[in-house]
């Protein structure tokens, strides 16, 4: 099976998302209407809100949300990230977005207007949440608050299905049973975003989940997982066309379709203040 050709921006010299921005755009799903509907009724929200979001990324949740009429305030530390966002907008004249570069440690010095909302989608695990959420309590309306987005798409979450489990295999076949999953040698978070938000500012949360159905291709999976950090470029250096190789032939094992469906789950956790 041939592989599709990849993004613009390959990967590039070493670092954290570094050079992964075109994966990021290629092969990170999206979230259904549903949760932005979610968002927009639980928050209030009208065309005049100013909502930050932070660790944008390449827009999943920003472009959305600005498509729907409200003025969003795009935040992410990496400048290939916002200039993937930036390519991706369909109607740049319609679309109310400012992109900005900065991060949670940052945040408080961008000059943003008061904000109803701010959202964070599959970033917040990333940043020091307590101190975050304490800079956001200075800066979002009294009737304000925060949607934490997340969805499954790490092997972590498909070790049971086959291709987790491939993705791991191929992984530590390559790079040793030292191998560390987070890519930066980071400590997974061992507390809860719904514990951090308890003992925040904006203790009171309402969850929502949200089941998709999808199917992947071997290009889908080996896609995603360039877009991750912990298959960073300063762990496969120059060997990415050997994970491509290997891990493709071991998901056709899987699968000879080609062809792997499956259901994903969308947490959505919105924060407010008692």
């Amino acid at each position: 099976m041939s592989m599709s050709p990849d993004p613009a921006i390959a990967p590039g010299k070493p670092g954290f998302f570094k050079g992964k921005a075109g994966y990021y755009a290629r092969y990170r799903k999206g979230y259904p209407d549903g949760v932005f509907d979610a968002i927009i009724a639980g928050f209030s929200l009208t065309p005049s809100s100013e909502i930050l979001d932070l660790g944008c990324g390449t827009g999943n949740v920003a472009i959305p949300l600005a498509e729907r009429g409200f003025r969003i305030h795009a935040v992410d530390p990496d400048p290939g990230m916002i200039a993937e966002g930036q390519r991706r907008i369909r109607d740049p004249g319609a679309c109310r977005i400012r992109w900005c570069a900065g991060a949670d440690s940052t945040v408080a010095t961008l000059g943003l207007p008061p904000l109803r909302l701010c959202t964070m989608g599959l970033s917040f695990h990333w940043m020091d949440r307590a101190a975050v959420l304490k800079t956001l309590d200075g800066m979002i309306e009294p009737c304000g608050g925060i949607a934490c987005v997340n969805r499954n798409d790490s092997f972590f979450s498909h070790l049971e299905n086959g291709w987790g489990d491939a993705v791991r295999e191929v992984l530590t076949g390559m790079l040793g049973d030292g191998w560390d999953y987070s890519g930066r040698m980071k400590k997974r978070q061992e507390m809860r975003h719904e514990d951090v938000f308890a003992a925040s500012p904006f203790p009171v949360i309402e969850e929502r989940a949200f089941t998709v159905r999808e199917t992947l291709t071997p290009d889908d999976i080996i896609g995603l997982q360039l877009s991750t950090s912990y298959a960073a470029p300063e762990l496969l250096t120059d060997r990415y066309d050997e994970f491509r190789t290997r891990l493709n032939r071991r998901l056709l094992d899987l699968e000879p379709s080609g062809q792997f469906t499956e259901e994903s789950v969308i947490h959505l956790i919105m924060a407010k203040r008692s």
